[in-house]
């Protein structure tokens, strides 16, 4: 079935506007997929997921997180509300009747933080290499050289509020976060450079079923985003917990 093309669609978080993507089936949805990028990256780095929901009778959203791409404002300590509100139009323009999501690195940390303050926003989740504090503060450890120097390969980081986002990630603990969370795949490279894969094997140790935990040999930071086993996974899990 020929699927019609994205729309574009500006979402309003916190009275900044976010730019994102939306993907319909070619019927009514069967539920939606929102789908969460990482830091440094942006929502069409995603976009063959959202096609790939759209084939299977799900709305897809992806989205630029603040002070990413082409959405407003600076990354800093409150993004998941950047989450909820992409959420929120995910439902209200596709009419979809269930809500599952995808998260990768940072995107993961994000979303999980969202549905831990939203019960009953995602009916599934899926954390892909999900970056606990420690590492988004090596991450903006890195950002905060590079600016130093003057590298121009900062701009491919994104735009940050050092000082705020700093000081919220070392509130928090992303496995109290996730505690006693059911209907959530975790997904893993054990070469992980980024992130260890323990981050997600105690994620696993503190959800409630059903859980799972999928561990690529081989892949890297980005691997389970690229991978076609996880994609299927992704798509497996949303269907069957919808």
């Amino acid at each position: 079935m020929l699927l019609p093309p994205p729309r574009e669609l500006e979402i309003d978080s916190d009275g900044m506007r976010l730019a994102a993507l939306l993907f319909l089936p070619g019927g009514r949805p069967r539920g939606g997929l929102l789908v969460c990028h990482g830091a440094g990256s942006a929502k069409e780095n995603h976009a063959v997921m959202a096609e790939q929901a759209a084939a299977e009778g799900l709305a897809a959203l992806v989205f630029d997180f603040r002070g990413h791409g082409t959405s407003e404002g600076r990354m800093d300590g409150r993004a998941e509300h950047d989450v909820v509100a992409a959420a929120t139009a995910l439902a209200r323009e596709s009419g979809a009747p269930w809500i599952a999501a995808r998260g990768s690195s940072m995107g993961a940390y994000w979303l999980l933080r969202a549905a831990r303050e939203h019960p009953g926003l995602f009916r599934a989740l899926v954390a892909l290499c999900p970056a606990d504090e420690a590492a988004l503060l090596r991450g903006l450890d890195r950002f905060v050289a590079l600016t130093e120097t003057g590298d121009p390969d900062v701009a491919f980081y994104g735009r940050f509020d050092v000082d705020d986002l700093r000081s919220a990630l070392k509130q928090h603990d992303l496995v109290e976060t996730a505690r006693g969370m059911s209907r959530v795949l975790l997904a893993h490279a054990r070469d992980d450079e980024d992130v260890p894969v323990s981050v997600s094997e105690r994620l696993v140790q503190v959800l409630a079923e059903p859980r799972r935990l999928i561990v690529l040999e081989h892949g890297g930071h980005r691997g389970p985003q690229r991978s076609p086993e996880i994609a299927r996974a992704t798509l497996d899990w949303a269907l069957a917990h919808g």
